[in-house]
């Protein structure tokens, strides 16, 4: 009988010991997770990676941990690395919401088409109110020429999440492909009075403007994009197009000899503008 008690006594402490072990595995986990969310916040992207790991070393069952640090990982161009964390974090948690709508968006970078749609409509049965999925789900029909599911979708986005710029950006994109230049400056519009970062946006915009021939206006918001990224070589295209079309012949040369000297794959793309706004001209005169 005295070893039968000594054993439940040993059994108790035992478990008792592997409780608290557990739970300071998950303290430490847990500050670790934080800390790398504050350095994620702060642009410390490697730290932030670091960090995550280490929370996950410490406790690898932790979702989340595997979550963000996809998160940080995608925003390093990682997608491979991205797309198998999240696919982690959706193995520990199946119902993670969070995790499906990363995804998604990470394969819709790899141009995996389908799996992005399928990830999308898994968050949405999940969570029918993350507006970031819409914004993918949009983004994919956007690619496989649903142009009318894409705009319901990105609108669907918006009324989720009225200051998401980027849904508003996306859906001038399509907007204007379908010519409908007045309600893809408005959404132009929207983005940048949330957002006035964002230099692909006055790129955007700026093209919509030479569409609608107010040719100042085209130059004043290309050049504010390239003030933004003076690296963004389509910004320095687009401006050279516009002064083209203003009979501005030296300094549309300029534009374009640092458009290719930035990304000389745009070749194509700048041939094709300069014989447009050829074309533009002679019809003029």
């Amino acid at each position: 009988m005295r070893r039968f008690f000594s054993l439940v006594t040993f059994l108790v402490v035992l478990a008792s010991w592997t409780l608290q072990a557990q739970a300071q595995k998950s303290r430490v986990g847990a500050s670790y997770f934080r800390r790398a969310n504050e350095r994620y916040a702060k642009g410390d992207i490697d730290g932030a990676i670091a960090d995550f790991g280490i929370a996950i070393m410490v406790d690898p069952q932790f979702a989340r941990a595997y979550n963000n640090r996809g998160v940080a990982r995608e925003n390093k161009g990682d997608l491979e690395g991205a797309i198998s964390d999240y696919s982690r974090a959706i193995e520990l948690i199946p119902r993670l919401a969070e995790g499906y709508a990363n995804r998604a968006r990470a394969r819709l970078a790899c141009r995996d088409l389908d799996e992005a749609m399928a990830d999308c409509e898994a968050a949405i049965a999940l969570n029918p109110r993350l507006a970031q999925v819409y914004n993918t789900r949009a983004s994919v029909r956007c690619e496989k020429g649903d142009l009318d599911g894409a705009i319901t979708d990105y609108g669907r986005a918006i009324a989720l999440n009225p200051h998401l710029a980027e849904s508003y950006s996306n859906r001038g994109v399509v907007r204007r492909a379908r010519g409908d230049l007045d309600g893809a400056l408005a959404d132009y519009d929207s983005s940048i009075r949330i957002d006035p970062r964002l230099p692909n946006v006055y790129n955007n915009r700026g093209n919509v403007l030479r569409d609608k021939g107010q040719l100042e206006e085209a130059i004043a918001d290309l050049t504010k994009a390239i003030e933004l990224d003076p690296k963004l070589a389509l910004a320095y295209a687009s401006r050279a197009f516009v002064r083209l079309l203003q009979g501005k012949t030296v300094e549309a040369e300029k534009d374009i000899a640092k458009s290719l000297e930035l990304d000389a794959n745009l070749k194509p793309f700048v041939e094709e503008g300069i014989r447009r706004a050829k074309r533009q001209l002679g019809m003029r005169q």
